[in-house]
């Protein structure tokens, strides 16, 4: 058996790690051994947690302290039901109505959280896997082709371009080898492989002779050792950081259990305050008493309250998902209103994931090239005006010589273009065919006769065609700095020019200025007669500067960020230079700004990488675990973070962020399972649109518990003055206060969930992580508005209280009608409801006037009985009626008295996030 493997493969040479793992490399490992070897070490496969149950996703659902209070009430009344019989008989289901009111409620509740969640699962059911299927294996001198999950430590592999490393491999031999890392590294560009042994202390994304499972190959052929599988490769080692993960619960859910505890305490409070007062001072009887305490709480709960919020995130949920954000838990709708920075990845995120050709330089001048991506359109452009290659010959000798000195493909797919092979070659291809200049056309009867492959040594490739009258041409790119030492003259126009010291001094002068615009600089030349050695005494024809440019759209949205109070902060495994050039081109990196590398940021503790995290706004070169120290030091600074990614060494930052976005077309299912929201456009934009609609659903939230509470207020104050009438009857039986709770208000508090945005959701900064649902203006709002509903219902119980039923139905519907006035002030916390407008939500009215409505059936003489209601006079009804509107008049003058002041009225406060 080999030795125990070590840690820094990439420090030893082949013939060690053959040695190390027992293996002859001509021959491979035999089947006997390899079968051997993987009973000890196990099979090829990434640990997986097993999928939650769906029983404990049902049972997560209840775990609400505002539905645990619900349950404890229900509870009670289940008591009371119980005593009630034994002492005055009646039929079950009357007895127990409140009882299967409240569990109703309660099981809605959870089975809408439940297949909220469980629909956004299957939205992502069909997003791809990333570890490879199949790998080409040297067992007993024979290659085969076997199911990766077999591999084991020690297996010679073979791959070629196209193919995804199966195991972490230890390259022992490499043809021009290039290999795709950025799910691992967050690298853009391909990175160039070899067998040559690297220091201990060589970065992850620099460990040439290495190649790691997730990558693939891009270009190239190679030989390697497996020398970690399963779990202990690098991918699984992330994977193991991201279960040492713990998840805490997001803002809203939070604030929402703050908020649960609160009214839990104030509930218990008065309704023992009650329950005690009526007892020893007006002497009720112990059953009594406790129908009127239980009542109070029913009362002083806002039941309707875990439904109306679940079907408000759930809305947002679905309007969030037209806009390509797949929510995957219920509670994250809300949490990017929250955010405070927005941690996010460069490539493919802010940037397009494929190379394009920004920059050319002919004859000594410099074209700009336009278009984006792989999509063959766009112009070169000379001062603005556009240049056609048939009017210069230097610039179409470069189109000519960029597309056939070239190994990949482009091609028109149904989802549209896409390269085949290399992306830099890519975007070469496409530079040519916006140009007209297609490879396959300029390659009719022009054989190419001989290729010298591009290698990291040489950093050049050339070709050699021959043309139609039989001489062969050589066509040459690579580095600048190997190409131009070869090149003897220049191309002007359709002159040779000699290359002299001024000129060769120009072109070192455009290449280093590209390169400081992060732009990655091709030089291209060509000998019209290749001879014995086509790469000597060239011509130049010019150079290209490409990069992978940012989406046209980000630069807009980060802007957003900046004046909704929003930082934005790029974590990116790219170089330095290409990372702060970017962020300086969206206006995320500023020269005040600091940029850090991972290597620097390795030598800071924690405490001193907390003090000066807030002035960095650009991480490059950062491996898996400095992201997740990034993200834990934000959050340690009392940041709501939202952390975006698409690779594997995204996946503990993810998980450990307020809220993780992973990317959904061009992201790896790591980076999806550890995240709460999927882009499924991979865009930044789209983010930042994401962060407005969570904004508003929390506004919206506010706006509903602040009616559900002012109204509930008003029931609580009635049954509490009423409780001090000694022998006096109860103003409302619990079903009636259930009945306003649950259905004349739980409609308009929908209704308002639904509310449209009030202005200038994004020029306000996000609300202060330690604010809770309501602040304290807002709880003084209820109490004013709770004691004005008490005090007409009150005034209506004694006007009344020679005649019981009477007085309880005018109380029953004064109240019920009472919130639904109420809803035009909740609206706005500062507007009055000509500013808001009366029909900018029409849902409002119908629920009204549906509310309205249904509150009109119990008087109908069927259900009388059932509500202890009667019928009332025209007189009556236009009491109740007048007295219910009396909150529209006395809300509207105080917020005209706080607009003449410049102070909010209601639930939020423009400095603290609200609209």
């Amino acid at each position: 058996m080999p030795a125990p493997p070590v840690v820094h493969w990439h420090t030893l040479g082949a013939e060690e790690v053959a040695k190390r793992w027992g293996v002859d490399v001509a021959l491979g490992l035999s089947a006997d051994a390899a079968t051997e070897r993987r009973a000890q070490l196990g099979p090829n496969l990434l640990p997986e947690k097993p999928p939650e149950p769906a029983w404990k996703k049902l049972l997560k659902q209840f775990l609400d302290p505002l539905v645990l209070t619900l349950l404890a009430a229900a509870a009670v009344a289940a008591v009371v039901a119980t005593l009630e019989g034994q002492s005055h008989g009646g039929s079950v289901l009357s007895r127990f109505s409140d009882v299967i009111a409240i569990l109703l409620i309660v099981f809605v509740n959870a089975l809408l959280g439940f297949f909220q969640e469980r629909k956004a699962e299957k939205a992502l059911d069909a997003l791809q896997k990333m570890a490879a299927h199949n790998a080409k294996v040297l067992r007993g001198g024979d290659l085969v082709v076997l199911p990766a999950a077999v591999l084991v430590p020690g297996d010679v592999v073979e791959l070629e371009s196209g193919d995804q490393v199966p195991a972490d491999v230890r390259v022992i031999a490499a043809s021009d080898v290039e290999v795709t890392e950025a799910a691992l590294t967050g690298e853009a560009t391909t990175v160039a492989k070899d067998a040559r042994e690297l220091p201990a202390d060589t970065p992850l994304a620099e460990r040439r002779s290495m190649l790691y499972m997730g990558t693939a190959l891009a270009r190239g052929r190679c030989r390697g050792i497996v020398v970690q599988h399963g779990g202990e490769t690098e991918l699984g080692r992330i994977g193991r950081l991201i279960g040492e993960v713990e998840k805490g619960k997001t803002p809203l859910e939070q604030r929402l259990a703050d908020f649960g505890k609160k009214i839990l305490i104030a509930c218990l409070a008065v309704s023992a305050l009650i329950f005690v007062f009526g007892i020893l001072v007006s002497g009720q009887s112990l059953l009594t008493m406790l129908i009127v305490a239980v009542s109070v709480a029913v009362a002083a709960i806002p039941e309707g309250l875990p439904a109306i919020t679940t079907i408000t995130l759930a809305l947002g949920m679905q309007r969030m998902a037209k806009r390509h954000a797949i929510v995957r838990e219920l509670a994250a709708v809300e949490t990017l209103g929250s955010t405070t920075i927005i941690c996010t990845d460069k490539t493919g995120t802010l940037t397009q994931n494929e190379m394009t050709v920004r920059s050319v330089m002919v004859g000594l001048d410099e074209l700009a090239v336009t278009g984006e991506g792989y999509v063959p359109q766009g112009r070169f452009e000379l001062g603005g005006q556009e240049v056609k290659p048939s009017d210069r010959e230097d610039l179409k000798m470069l189109l000519e010589c960029a597309a056939i000195c070239n190994g990949a493909q482009l091609e028109d797919s149904p989802e549209g273009w896409r390269v085949v092979g290399d992306p830099t070659e890519g975007a070469l291809l496409t530079m040519s065919a916006k140009g007209g200049m297609w490879r396959k056309d300029l390659l009719v009867g022009r054989p190419v006769v001989r290729e010298i492959p591009f290698a990291s040594d040489r950093r050049m490739m050339t070709m050699v065609v021959r043309d139609s009258n039989g001489t062969e041409h050589s066509f040459v790119k690579g580095s600048a700095d190997k190409v131009i030492p070869r090149c003897r003259a220049y191309l002007q126009g359709n002159v040779s020019m000699p290359m002299d010291a001024e000129v060769r001094a120009k072109a070192d002068a455009v290449v280093e200025r590209l390169a400081d615009q992060a732009l990655r600089v091709l030089a291209f030349a060509h000998k019209p007669v290749a001879g014995d050695d086509p790469e000597a005494n060239l011509e130049l024809i010019g150079l290209v500067g490409m990069m992978d440019p940012p989406r046209a759209e980000v630069r807009a949205a980060v802007a957003d960020c900046r004046k909704a109070g929003v930082r934005v902060v790029m974590i990116t495994g790219d170089h330095k230079a290409t990372a702060t050039a970017i962020g300086k081109e969206l206006d995320i990196f500023r020269p005040e700004d600091r940029a850090m590398t991972g290597a620097e940021l390795e030598t800071l503790s924690d405490p001193e990488l907390d003090s000066s995290v807030d002035k960095v706004r650009v991480f490059a070169r950062v491996t898996a675990e400095h992201k997740l120290r990034i993200v834990r030091s934000l959050k340690r600074r009392g940041s709501i973070v939202a952390m975006t990614g698409d690779g594997v060494n995204d996946g503990p930052a993810l998980k450990e962020a307020s809220i993780g976005i992973a990317m959904g077309r061009g992201g790896t299912d790591v980076a999806r399972e550890a995240s709460e929201l999927v882009l499924a456009d991979d865009n930044f934009a789209t983010i930042v649109e994401a962060v407005r609609e969570g904004r508003a659903i929390f506004r919206n939230i506010q706006k509903f518990v602040y009616f559900l509470c002012s109204s509930n207020m008003g029931l609580v104050l009635t049954v509490f003055v009423a409780s001090f009438y000694a022998d006096a009857f109860l103003p409302l039986t619990a079903l009636q206060i259930l009945w306003i709770n649950l259905v004349t208000n739980g409609v308009p508090a929908l209704a308002l969930g639904i509310d449209p945005p009030e202005g200038g959701q994004m020029a306000v900064p996000p609300r202060p992580p330690s604010e809770g649902i309501l602040n304290a203006r807002a709880y003084g709002g209820m109490m004013a508005v709770g004691i004005i509903m008490s005090a007409c219902s009150v005034y209506l119980y004694s006007a009344h209280g020679a005649d019981p039923e009477r007085a309880r139905t005018m109380v029953f519907t004064l109240l019920a009608l009472s919130p639904l006035f109420h809803t035009l002030n909740c609206r706005s916390s500062q507007s009055s409801i000509l500013q808001v407008g009366l029909f900018t939500n029409r849902f409002l009215w119908v629920a009204v006037g549906a509310s309205g409505a249904v509150q009109l059936l119990t008087m109908l003489p069927v259900l009388q009985p059932i509500f202890k209601t009667t019928a009332l006079t025209g007189a009556e009804w236009g009491i109740v009626i007048g007295l219910s509107a009396l909150p529209i008049p006395l809300v509207e003058a105080w917020k005209a008295f706080l607009r003449l002041r410049g102070q909010p009225a209601g639930p939020a406060t423009v400095a603290t996030g609200s609209p």
